[in-house]
């Protein structure tokens, strides 16, 4: 039998400040073509292996 799902815990006070300062510094980064390639990749791999014949 599964287990039942937690709730998120709301941020608060100084851990909701780290979190949004994280959030803006990383909004401009860009991952490289090759690292998005190889990603795509292994997903369509992924993607023939799960696929129902």
């Amino acid at each position: 039998m599964a287990k039942p799902i937690k709730n998120t815990p709301v941020l608060r006070g100084k851990e909701a400040v780290t979190f949004y300062k994280s959030i803006d510094l990383n909004q401009d980064k860009k991952i490289s073509a090759s690292a998005l390639n190889s990603v795509r990749t292994d997903a369509q791999k992924l993607k023939e292996l799960l696929k129902v014949n």
